[in-house]
C-alpha cells in the first residue's frame, strides 16, 4: 500500500533534482547584501562606522501658558 501511494504521488509531484542555491537566486537568499540597502540603514556612517546611524530621539516638550 505504501509503494502504491508512493509512486501515486512521484507521479503527481516529480522530485527535481536541483541545488537549493545556484548562481540565478536571488540575493537575499545567498546571503549577499544590497549595497543600496545597507547605504540607506547606515546613512551618514556609511563607509565609516559598523553601527548603523541612529537619528537621536526626539525631544518633546510640553508647555503650559
Amino acid at each position: 500500500m505504501n509503494q502504491q501511494l508512493r509512486r501515486e504521488v512521484d507521479r503527481a509531484n516529480p522530485s527535481l533534482n536541483l541545488p537549493p542555491i545556484d548562481a540565478r537566486s536571488p540575493d537575499v537568499r545567498v546571503g549577499n547584501v544590497n549595497e543600496a540597502a545597507v547605504r540607506q540603514q547606515y546613512g551618514s556612517n556609511y563607509g565609516r562606522s559598523a553601527i548603523p546611524y541612529r537619528p537621536a530621539a526626539p525631544n518633546y516638550s510640553f508647555t503650559r501658558r
